[in-house]
């Protein structure tokens, strides 16, 4: 990146406190900018750091009187920092160009305009590739998957047979969509495999994060809604259907069947047993342990996950316990004197 100071304003919407002609080169935090670095502060709290910061032009809400580096001021820096960070990626990303000479495409599958399909990548027999898709090396695309305009496949993506990706996805390197799902029937000492027929219908505008697998439905579909963002290395089971806009953080898994709502947002290393439901808005919390079905817009916490603020009360009875066992032995103690007493 080289944009003045002024120029970045201006692709921001914000004003200038400061030398508007200050080029900047890059992006990083309070503490680890140099000279050419832009930072950005969320909060007030943060204004001691800056004070010590070396660099030379913040995104802030508004200018302190004892700062002399140049002052972008916009009412959400940090959503201002993200669009600062979009530039720089789209600077950064050399995404491939073309069909490279050594992807394996087969005839019958539908390529549209201005894709892009890195080497050693498999399209498989019946796959249609939307406008503009880019398919990164390595990755497979399996019988009749069908990928919209627009999406991101990055290396070493497994897209298996029948999977359906709508447009302006991004699924990250190593993300296994519509392996089987994990159906398994004891039988004379043994597991006799259940065949997994079902599909994977993700909508548009969803992002899946490196090492993520999503698995097909036994039958019918499991399915994640428009613009869901599923973090690293999530395991979602078969049937499972996730509605719009959630967010799912890293480690978390999904049991066969369960259902999240629209917005719901669970926190990494978190569990959700399957056959349930997680209300509109809900959340849980980072490793909650969720064994029954949660209301609309609840906060849950803990194992097994209970209301957020119920379980904090617990936390804090459990942190008490010593002292109520010293307690209840010193009692015990006077009891066993007050009976020798009435002997």
């Amino acid at each position: 990146m080289n944009k003045t100071v002024g120029e970045i304003a201006a692709m921001v919407g914000g004003t200038v406190s400061g030398d508007a002609s200050v080029h900047i080169t890059g992006v990083n935090g309070i503490d680890e900018a140099g000279p050419g670095d832009l930072c950005f502060i969320r909060s007030t709290q943060y204004l001691p750091q800056l004070a010590q910061s070396n660099a030379s032009a913040v995104l802030i809400q508004e200018a302190p009187h004892d700062i002399t580096m140049s002052a972008i001021l916009v009412p959400k820096p940090d959503l201002a920092f993200g669009m600062v960070l979009k530039h720089c990626e789209t600077l950064q990303l050399q995404h491939p160009q073309g069909i490279h000479a050594r992807a394996a495409i087969h005839p019958d599958a539908s390529v549209g305009e201005a894709v892009a399909i890195g080497a050693c990548a498999v399209i498989e027999a019946g796959a249609r590739l939307g406008d503009g898709a880019i398919i990164y090396g390595g990755a497979y695309i399996g019988r009749d998957v069908h990928i919209g305009a627009g999406t991101i496949v990055y290396p070493n993506v497994t897209i298996r047979e029948e999977t359906e990706i709508g447009s302006n996805c991004v699924i990250h390197a190593g993300a296994a969509i519509a392996s089987d799902g994990f159906g398994y029937v004891p039988m004379d000492g043994a597991w006799m495999k259940i065949p997994q027929v079902g599909r994977v219908v993700i909508g548009d505008d969803v992002e899946i994060g490196t090492n993520t697998a999503i698995d097909r439905a036994t039958f019918g579909i499991t399915r994640i809604g428009r613009g869901t963002k599923i973090d690293n290395l999530v395991q979602v089971g078969h049937n499972v259907h996730i509605g719009e806009d959630c967010a799912l953080a890293g480690m978390v898994g999904i049991a066969g069947s369960a259902e999240l709502k629209d917005r719901v947002r669970v926190g990494a290393s978190a569990g959700i047993k399957g056959h349930l439901c997680i209300g509109e808005g809900a959340t849980v919390a980072a490793r909650g342990g969720v064994v029954k079905s949660v209301e609309p817009g609840a906060v849950v916490s803990g194992f097994p996950a209970m209301d957020h603020r119920e379980e904090r009360r617990v936390m804090v009875a459990q942190r008490r316990v010593p002292e109520l066992i010293r307690r209840i032995k010193a009692l015990e103690r006077e009891l066993e004197a007050v009976k020798e007493q009435l002997k």
